[in-house]
């Protein structure tokens, strides 16, 4: 009688979850957004990133926004401007990062520092590009394409396998290049030194190591963000499995003798041995491409807190799973018709996430 009562309360608080969450339209016109960022300590202020290269201040407030810089990108395939991030202490060094694939030369990743200040009239402009790191790539997809700050003040870049499927050139298990990875890099350098590695990197003076890496074995890390000291990758997969891994320096996240849960390369009894799998997964009957998301934080919705927010790209599912342990998901809603490219949290830990589709950006409210 205990467990038949346990089993109907888990149900309905599950049922109470799922009932409080609808995506409610607060700015629309953007094309193609792949980035939200609020300024620090702003629950009203915002960049917005698109992937043809146009960078954007707005006010939620007011409503209004404006164009702050055109990058010059090569926006084929999944490349273009994919990710921003403000220096932690941008009010005392006001730099902005920037993830684009540049539209000059070959085909490659750039992560540039920029001046990010505001001009006689009170608008944002963008100046003094500083190139942090440029990485070839040898295909249009899989660019990965996040940068984010670390609690460690850090940089962390979220770099795909390089692309094509099932990663031909072996990256995702190449620790000697910089695609299939998540990597941490110092960047308070003298203006000369584009960036220095951390001392405690996990792979630092290892042979065989590129030194720049602190987990590897990942196919197209679609965002990445940060709980407390916790790094939760949200990973896209191949033709099985959409998963959501909690990395810690040092692993090996599998790909691509694993997607999610499955053996990839064999097919069958692929070697395990010192792989870490992922905390939460899903299939092909319930998405094509994972978004990774945020630990709520926020006051709007008490049901959804610290619980980590997600959604699959393609066919709109929206899931959340209690933090910190991850090991089952609830299904929120299905945005149908609606393609949610990134999530973002203001100052107060509400969340927020764009339509690639359409432009809508949307926050989540009861």
């Amino acid at each position: 009688m205990k467990l038949i009562l346990l089993l109907i309360l888990l149900a309905a608080n599950v049922f109470t979850i799922a009932q409080a969450t609808q995506l409610k339209t607060i700015l629309t016109g953007f094309d193609k957004p792949t980035e939200i960022k609020f300024f620090p300590s702003s629950n009203n202020y915002a960049l917005i990133a698109e992937k043809e290269g146009d960078l954007n201040f707005v006010n939620l407030d007011t409503k209004k926004h404006y164009v702050i810089h055109t990058l010059a990108v090569d926006s084929a395939v999944e490349k273009g401007l994919l990710g921003v991030d403000f220096h932690p202490q941008f009010n005392k060094k006001p730099y902005l990062f920037i993830n684009y694939n540049p539209a000059e030369g070959e085909q490659r990743t750039r992560v540039s520092r920029f001046n990010l200040t505001l001009n006689t009239d009170q608008r944002y402009q963008l100046t003094h590009e500083k190139i942090i790191i440029e990485i070839d790539q040898p295909y249009p997809n899989h660019n990965g394409g996040q940068v984010a700050f670390g609690p460690d003040g850090y940089l962390y870049i979220g770099m795909g396998d390089g692309g094509s499927g099932g990663d031909p050139e072996g990256h995702g298990q190449n620790t000697q290049t910089l695609l299939g990875n998540m990597l941490r890099i110092d960047i308070n350098t003298p203006q000369d030194t584009p960036y220095a590695i951390p001392k405690d990197n996990p792979f630092v003076g290892k042979a065989g190591f590129r030194p720049e890496i602190w987990a590897y074995g990942v196919r197209n890390p679609w965002r990445f963000s940060f709980a407390g000291e916790t790094l939760i990758v949200a990973d896209v997969g191949q033709s099985k499995s959409e998963e959501v891994s909690v990395v810690k320096k040092g692993q090996n996240l599998g790909w691509n003798i694993m997607e999610g849960n499955h053996c990839f390369k064999p097919k069958k009894a692929c070697d395990q041995t010192a792989l870490t799998l992922p905390k939460l997964t899903y299939g092909r009957d319930d998405g094509l491409s994972i978004t990774g998301g945020y630990v709520y934080k926020g006051k709007l919705i008490p049901e959804l807190y610290n619980h980590y927010i997600y959604a699959d790209f393609i066919l709109g599912g929206v899931w959340s799973s209690a933090f910190p342990a991850l090991n089952s998901s609830t299904k929120l809603f299905t945005a149908t018709g609606i393609n949610l490219s990134t999530f973002a949290l203001d100052a107060k830990g509400e969340i927020y996430s764009a339509d690639y589709a359409s432009g809508d950006i949307y926050q989540f409210v009861p």
